[in-house]
C-alpha cells in the first residue's frame, strides 16, 4: 500500500477530475509499479453519450513504491512535460523538477525537513530565482499552520489545520493574506474512523456544500455533493479493478428537468494499473 502522503503532495500536476483528488481517500493495494491516467470529455449527440481522450499522465513507482516519473501526454500522445521526483533514505521527498517536452528544465522544488516533519519547500524558476516558499508549522506532532510567501517573503496566503481527539482533521481553513477566510472544510467521521462527510464553505461563492461518502464492502464507492438546501448537485462514482485499485471515476452533474431528477454525465478519468 503506497503512502498517501506523497500522493497528496504531487496531486496538483496532474489534470483531476474534479476539485476532488480520490488519491487523497483511496489507499493503493497490490504494489503497482505505476499507472495510465487518461481523462476524456464527454459530448452527447441525440440522446448518446460519447467520450473524447482529452489528457493522459503515467506515472512510474520505485521499488519501495514511491512516485518517481511522471509524464503527461495530449490524447495523440505527444509529450507535454515530465515531472521527476527523488527521495531520502527515509522515503521523504526531496525535491521535483519540472520539465517541458523539450527536456528543458521549468520548475523545481525543494524540500526541507526538521526532526522528520516537513519544514519548507521552496520553488524555483529554470534560472534558479525563488519563486515562492511554503512554511509548516507544527504543534504536538501535528501540522497547524502552512503559509505561502511570495519571492519577497510576502505572506500570499496561510492554511490553519484543526484535530479532534483522535488526531484527525477536524476543520482546515485558508485564508488570504489579509486574514480573511478564503474557504473552509469542516470534517466527519463513521464510527469506524472513515471518513463520513467534507462540509465545504467558500467565501468567494458564499456558499456552503457538503460531500457525502458512501461505502459497500469497505470501499468508498461514491461521492455525493449537497448544496445548502441539501438538494444533490454532483455525484462522483468510483470502480475498481480486480486488485482493488482505482479502475474508473465517473461525474455526474445533477438536477431536475423534464419533470425528474437527471443524472448527466460530464466528464469521466480512467486508471490502468501495472503490477
Amino acid at each position: 500500500m503506497k503512502k498517501l502522503l506523497v500522493l497528496g503532495f504531487i496531486a496538483g500536476i496532474c489534470s483531476s477530475l474534479s476539485a476532488i483528488n480520490i488519491f487523497d481517500y483511496v489507499s493503493f493495494e497490490g504494489n503497482p509499479k505505476g499507472y495510465t491516467q487518461t481523462d476524456f470529455a464527454i459530448s452527447s449527440k441525440f440522446g448518446n453519450y460519447f467520450r473524447t481522450p482529452e489528457l493522459k499522465v503515467v506515472r512510474t513507482f520505485d521499488e519501495n513504491g514511491y512516485d518517481f516519473e511522471s509524464f503527461e501526454y495530449t490524447a495523440r500522445d505527444v509529450l507535454i512535460s515530465k515531472i521527476d521526483s527523488n527521495y531520502d533514505a527515509f522515503g521523504s521527498l526531496i525535491n521535483q523538477s519540472g520539465y517541458n517536452a523539450d527536456s528543458e528544465l521549468v520548475w523545481k522544488t525543494e524540500v526541507s525537513y526538521n526532526n522528520g516533519q516537513k519544514s519548507d519547500v521552496s520553488e524555483y524558476d529554470a534560472n534558479n530565482n525563488l519563486k515562492s516558499k511554503t512554511i509548516y508549522s507544527y504543534k504536538d506532532g501535528n501540522l497547524v499552520d502552512k503559509s505561502g510567501y511570495n519571492s519577497d517573503g510576502a505572506l500570499m496566503w496561510k492554511t490553519i489545520y484543526k484535530y479532534d481527539d483522535k488526531g484527525r482533521y477536524s476543520s482546515i481553513a485558508t485564508y488570504f493574506a489579509d486574514g480573511t477566510l478564503d474557504e473552509e472544510e469542516i470534517f466527519e467521521y463513521a464510527e469506524d474512523g472513515s471518513i463520513q462527510s467534507i462540509t465545504n464553505y467558500s467565501s468567494i461563492s458564499d456558499k456552503t456544500t457538503k460531500q457525502i461518502f458512501r461505502y459497500k464492502n469497505g470501499k468508498l464507492e461514491e461521492i455525493t455533493t449537497y448544496d445548502d438546501n441539501k438538494e444533490v448537485l454532483n455525484r462522483l462514482v468510483i470502480k475498481y479493478d480486480s486488485v482493488g485499485n482505482v479502475a474508473k471515476l465517473s461525474n455526474y452533474a445533477v438536477s431536475q428537468k423534464f419533470g425528474t431528477t437527471v443524472n448527466e454525465l460530464t466528464s469521466q478519468t480512467e486508471f490502468v494499473f501495472e503490477y
